[in-house]
C-alpha cells in the first residue's frame, strides 16, 4: 500500500536520501515538505511532483505557492473547544516572534486560525498516513499540524534525541513519550528484581555514566561548551581564524546567510505575514535584544543570593525560553512561574528552592530577551523561600547537596538521577520512565513526592543504569541534528540507512498497534 507521507522541518539533504530510500524500498510518498526556503530546490529536483512549502512563510501563516488556491474549510466552537489546550501551548510559542511586545492577543490568535484553517486543508487535500517531524514541533505551524493528526488519528513519527551523544530513538506523541521504552524497560526491570536479568551496558554507555559522575567540566554537553565559547564572539572569530584560514569562507558564508534570509519577527505596524526582517533592521533588532539582556543580568545580579549548602533546598535550573524544551514539551510549565509556586507550596517548612538562571537565556546571539523580563525575577524571589543564585555556583555541587532537582524537561534532571539525586519533572523528558524521576503533573503530585523524599527515599543507581540499557536497546546510534553530525561516529550511508530502518520498523509498529486497538 502506497504510503502518503509528509515531511516536517527536514531541512538536511540526508532527509532527501531518506526519503528516497523510504519512496522505493516501501512504497512511501512524499506529497507534502516544510523546510528551509533554500531547500526547496534540492526536495523538487528530487521530488518533482512533491508541495514545497518554505517553513519562513509557513510560521507567518502564508501558504505554500502551490497551495494558494487551497479551499480552506470554515472552522467552528467544537473543533476550537476540542483544541483550547493546544491553544495556549500554541500562542505562548508565539513568542519566539515577538521581540518588542508588537505582537497583540488578537493578532496571535488569528494567526493560530489561520494555522487551523491551513492545515486542516493540507490534511484533507493530501491524505497522509503518517507525517514525519524530524524533531519535536516547536514552530508554531508545526505543532498545530502535529495536534490535527493527532484529532484526526493520522501517525506521526517524532526522533527523540537523548543526553547519550547520537542515540535517538522515534516516538509518535511527545506527550506519551516512547512506549516501547517503557515497555522494554519495564520487562528488564522486573526481570532484574527477579534476579534473571544480568546488567549489560554498552562500552560508549559506561564510559559515558563515568564522564557524568564527574566534575561538571568533563560532564558538560558539548553544545553547552559551544555555546559559552560564543559568548565573546569576536574572540571566538579570532580563534576560529587562528585555527584554521580555511574558516574563513564558511565564516563568510554563515554571515552572508544571516545578513540576508528573512526572519519571522513581528515588526511594528505590519501584520505577521508582512513581517519578514532581514539585513540592517534585523542587526539592530539584535542589538536591541542584546541591550535588554544586559539589563536582565544587571537585575538578576541585584535580586541573587549566595547560597547555604547546609539547609536543606530543591534545586531548580530554569530553563531557556524561547525553546522546545519547555514549550511544547512542557505544555504549560512553559510558564516556570507556575512550577515555583507549586514547590514553595509544596516543601516542609525549612526547606528552599533555589532557583538559578540558564546562561543561555542572556546569550548575545540567543532570543532570550523574548522570554524574561525583570519583573519575572521579582516574582520568582516574592515566594518567602523561593531565591535566585548566582550562575557561578556550580551545577553538580548544586545537584550533589540538593534534596532532589526539579526541572521541565532538562539534563539537570537526568544528570541528577545518574549521581543519585531524585528528579521532579514538569514536562515531556525522553527520561520521564526512569528510576528516581518523579512526574509531576499536579500540586498534589508535588506534594506526594516531596514527602517521600523527605521521608528518606533514594535514588537505584542499579536501575538507572538499566533505563539506561534498555534506552540503548530501542534506540539507534544516529543523527538527525547537524551540531551531532561530528559527534556521532557513522558515515553519512550509515547515518540514512538506519534512519529509513528506523522509521519504517516504527511506522509498522505503529500500523499494529492501531490493529490490535480496534
Amino acid at each position: 500500500m502506497r504510503v502518503n507521507a509528509i515531511f516536517s522541518e527536514c531541512s538536511l539533504p540526508l532527509w532527501i536520501d531518506v526519503a528516497d530510500n523510504l519512496t522505493k524500498r516501501y512504497n512511501w510518498n512524499p506529497c507534502y515538505w516544510i523546510g528551509d526556503p533554500d531547500f526547496g530546490k534540492q526536495v523538487k529536483k528530487k521530488f518533482p511532483n512533491i508541495v514545497y512549502h518554505s517553513n519562513l512563510d509557513a510560521v507567518r501563516g502564508i501558504p505554500s505557492t502551490e497551495c494558494i488556491n487551497l479551499q480552506l474549510p470554515a472552522i467552528d466552537q467544537p473543533l476550537i473547544r476540542n483544541l483550547s489546550f493546544a491553544e495556549t501551548i500554541a500562542l505562548r510559542m508565539m513568542n519566539r516572534m515577538d521581540r518588542n511586545n508588537y505582537f497583540s492577543f488578537d493578532e496571535r490568535e488569528h494567526l493560530y486560525y489561520t494555522y487551523l484553517k491551513y492545515w486542516s486543508a493540507v490534511l484533507d487535500r493530501f491524505k497522509p498516513q503518517v507525517v514525519l517531524f524530524s524533531v519535536s514541533s516547536h514552530l508554531i505551524y508545526d505543532y498545530v499540524l502535529y495536534t490535527l493528526c493527532k484529532q484526526r488519528h493520522i501517525h506521526t513519527i517524532i526522533f527523540e534525541q537523548t543526553a547519550l551523544d547520537g542515540w535517538i530513538f522515534p516516538e509518535e506523541h511527545f506527550e506519551v513519550g516512547s512506549e516501547q521504552l517503557k515497555s522494554m524497560y519495564t520487562t528488564m526491570k522486573t526481570s532484574w528484581e527477579q534476579g534473571n536479568h544480568t546488567m549489560k551496558l554498552t562500552k560508549q554507555a559506561t564510559e559515558y555514566l563515568s564522564r557524568l559522575s564527574s566534575d561538571y567540566s568533563t560532564a558538560q554537553p558539548f553544545y553547552m561548551k559551544d555555546q559559552e565559547a560564543k559568548k565573546n564572539l569576536p574572540k571566538y572569530l579570532i580563534k576560529k581564524l587562528l585555527e584554521s584560514p580555511d574558516n574563513i569562507p564558511q565564516m563568510i558564508r554563515k554571515g552572508k546567510y544571516l545578513f540576508s534570509r528573512g526572519h519571522y519577527i513581528k515588526e511594528k505596524g505590519k501584520n505577521i505575514r508582512q513581517s519578514d526582517m532581514y539585513g540592517w533592521k534585523y542587526l539592530f533588532c539584535k542589538i536591541e535584544g542584546i541591550q535588554k539582556k544586559n539589563m536582565l543580568v544587571k537585575h538578576y545580579a541585584i535580586m541573587e543570593k549566595p547560597v547555604d549548602f547546609n539547609q536543606p533546598y530543591l534545586y531548580y535550573p530554569l530553563h531557556y525560553q524561547p525553546e522546545n524544551t519547555t514549550s511544547p514539551l512542557g505544555e504549560v510549565y512553559a510558564d516556570q512561574l507556575l512550577i515555583v509556586d507549586i514547590l514553595s507550596k509544596s516543601i516542609p517548612v525549612g526547606w528552599h528552592v533555589y532557583v538559578k538562571e540558564h546562561s543561555s537565556q542572556w546569550h548575545p546571539k540567543l532570543h532570550g530577551e523574548c522570554s524574561r523580563t525583570s519583573e519575572f525575577y521579582d516574582d520568582v524571589v516574592s515566594f518567602p523561600n523561593v531565591q535566585l543564585i548566582p550562575l557561578s555556583t556550580s551545577n553538580f555541587d548544586l545537584i550533589d547537596h540538593a534534596k532532589a532537582v526539579v526541572t521541565v524537561t532538562g539534563t539537570a534532571g537526568w544528570e541528577a538521577v545518574v549521581r543519585g539525586k531524585p528528579a521532579l519533572i514538569f514536562g515531556h523528558a525522553w527520561y520521564k520512565f526512569c528510576e528516581g524521576v518523579f512526574y509531576i503533573e499536579s500540586e498534589h503530585d508535588c506534594k506526594e513526592a516531596v514527602a517521600k523524599i523527605h521521608s528518606g527515599y533514594s535514588v537505584n543507581k542499579d536501575l538507572v543504569k538499566l533505563f539506561l540499557s534498555a534506552v540503548q536497546q530501542i534506540s539507534i546510534n544516529a543523527y538527525v541534528d547537524p551540531s551531532y553530525e561530528n559527534i556521532v561516529d557513522v558515515s553519512i550511508d550509515q547515518n540514512i540507512s538506519r534512519l529509513v530502518d528506523s522509521i519504517q520498523k516504527f511506522y509498522l509498529f505503529l500500523l499494529q498497534k492501531n490493529k490490535r486497538s480496534t
